[in-house]
């Protein structure tokens, strides 16, 4: 049966279809049955009401992907960089013998998840991406472990993607328990979206179910079908970070980065296929076309899309007595605008209205409720806040919509800016005499790393996102503050900048690029988009970039 959706009134798109290559991967023998209609971006967010505040629990995280609680109140909190906090009374000690982690641009020490019978057996699990010596590249991994005297011990690898991809990104991976006692756990497509996401002989792009041993559950939609991933549960997914039970219906919910517009929220069911590649309300970050398709029979729509992408990370429903308004809605981090994002749900589980919470809080990259009740976020570059009440504010309860409406107007956002002061002029001696051959050779491979891995936060066109990103685009930045730029790239970047007489507060990551990549994509931003610059950058002074 054909879907009938409105569509957003966009520009006409070019076909550029991704379909081809369904020919060439290994087809699912089930097919939805009860195909939703996804439900249009709503009218423009509400601004926060500043109902709520934040109070910090623990500082020092650079980038804390997971948490989740001990019996005893404390907390398990994982760093991206390959570090397990346990956290107590505000101060973290690191839990030795973590497994090594491929600790580069988007992989590292993932989600972090207690058994719900933990009292009774002790499992922690955990994913992130793993380091394969006997086989090049990373993929993301499942295991479990306890905790004795601080270190994790009977360490049970449940679950490793294969094949090894070299890519770096796009790993998931979120972690959630049904009432039943099954494991869910997501990878992302690995970069690979035309091979993956819709191929069930491989991994990545999928939400898989276990039994809590890792065991195949034997009601898995493809078993017995041959050469599947058998612990698939759906597939069809792009980069799944977000990852919760509905407390009404018992069904995993998830959320998904899109490429340049169209996150997804998808309510998880057995054996469906989500689309992506095939099906996106997205394009891609170079502002070309992926697909002309939004809508394919057999492939189902989201409950929810975002168009612009927010970057959603972390997810929670509201169960806790704790904020009486926000009882029984949707939590989601925003990384890309900074802030906690609520979705009030209608009867039938539909998006009606959108709020901002927290706003300019940073980048949310962890959401989760407490067994105290509170609500928990994760920041980058920060460390994890609670919510609390506003004592200033009255609450008034959100009342639940019996239907949602929707719009084809797209949000707009505005963040808190910070005032700081300007760094100082640097310039590095870097060469003014080149080949020209050598510079357009450069260029070309500093196109294809921006095109990879800049283009998601400052665009193909270089301006980046109004109070969030700052441009490229005729940049004093990057005319400016050569060695900051560099260095920002290489190391990370955390703090208040000014870019074009703006200031911008944000957590940029190391990107795990090599001096050569460093080189070329300065090469590449310095010489586009108005910028022009008589340099050539070469990886030997990239090398003598230090970190401060």
């Amino acid at each position: 049966m054909k879907l009938s959706v409105r569509l957003l009134s966009l520009a006409m798109l070019f076909f550029i279809s991704c379909g081809k290559k369904q020919n060439e991967v290994a087809k699912a023998e089930i097919t939805p049955k009860t195909p939703l209609t996804a439900v249009k971006p709503t009218e423009e967010i509400v601004t926060d009401q500043q109902n709520y505040a934040s109070e910090l629990v623990v500082d020092g995280i650079d980038v804390p992907w997971g948490m989740t609680w001990l019996p005893d109140g404390s907390m398990l909190v994982t760093e991206r960089s390959g570090i397990l906090y346990h956290v107590k009374d505000g101060k973290k000690i690191a839990i030795k013998n973590v497994p090594e982690v491929f600790a580069k641009n988007q992989g590292g020490l993932l989600d972090v998840m207690l058994h719900p019978n933990y009292n009774d057996n002790g499992w922690v699990y955990i994913t992130y991406s793993i380091v394969d010596k006997k086989e090049k590249g990373s993929h993301t991994a499942l295991i479990r472990a306890k905790i004795v005297d601080n270190a994790l011990t009977s360490i049970e690898k449940l679950y490793q993607g294969s094949p090894n991809v070299k890519t770096a990104h796009h790993f998931g991976s979120r972690i959630a328990f049904d009432k039943e006692g099954y494991v869910y756990f997501t990878i992302g497509d690995r970069g690979r979206r035309d091979e993956n996401p819709q191929d069930i002989t491989k991994d990545g792009g999928k939400v898989y179910r276990l039994h809590d041993d890792g065991r195949i559950p034997e009601d898995n939609p493809f078993v017995g079908q041959k050469d599947a991933k058998t612990a698939i549960y759906s597939y069809g997914h792009r980069n799944p970070q977000g990852m919760a039970v509905n407390p009404r219906t018992g069904q995993i919910w998830v959320h998904e980065h899109g490429p340049r517009g169209g996150d997804e929220i998808n309510p998880v069911t057995k054996a469906v296929n989500y689309g992506w590649p095939v099906i996106t309300y997205g394009i891609n970050y170079s502002g070309t076309t992926i697909t002309d398709e939004k809508v394919r029979e057999g492939m189902e729509q989201p409950l929810y899309y975002w168009v612009p992408s927010i970057a959603p990370s972390g997810m929670a429903f509201v169960t806790s007595d704790r904020y009486p308004a926000l009882n029984g809605h949707l939590l989601v981090g925003s990384l890309k605008f900074q802030y906690l994002e609520l979705l009030i749900l209608t009867d039938d589980e539909k998006v009606a209205n959108r709020e901002k919470l927290l706003d300019g809080i940073g980048r949310v990259r962890s959401v989760r409720q407490g067994p105290d009740g509170f609500i928990y976020v994760g920041i980058d570059g920060k460390g994890i806040y609670k919510m609390v009440l506003n004592s200033n504010k009255k609450q008034t309860p959100k009342e639940t919509p019996k239907t949602a409406e929707t719009t084809e107007t797209t949000e707009t956002t505005e963040l808190t800016e910070k005032v700081t002061e300007k760094v100082a002029v640097e310039k590095p001696n870097v060469s003014e005499k080149f080949d020209k051959e050598v510079m357009a050779a450069s260029l070309k491979r500093g196109k294809a790393v921006y095109n990879k891995v800049c283009v998601q936060c400052h665009l193909g066109n270089g301006e980046g996102v109004a109070k969030t990103f700052p441009p490229l685009a005729k940049s004093d930045w990057l005319k400016d503050k050569v060695t900051e730029s560099i260095r920002s790239i290489k190391y990370g970047l955390s703090g208040e900048i000014i870019v074009n007489g703006k200031k911008y507060n944000n957590v940029m990551t190391p990107l795990g690029l090599s001096d050569q990549e460093i080189a070329d994509v300065m090469n590449y931003t310095s010489n586009t988009w108005g910028n022009t610059s008589n340099q050539l950058f070469t990886a030997e002074q990239i090398s003598k970039v230090k970190k401060k």
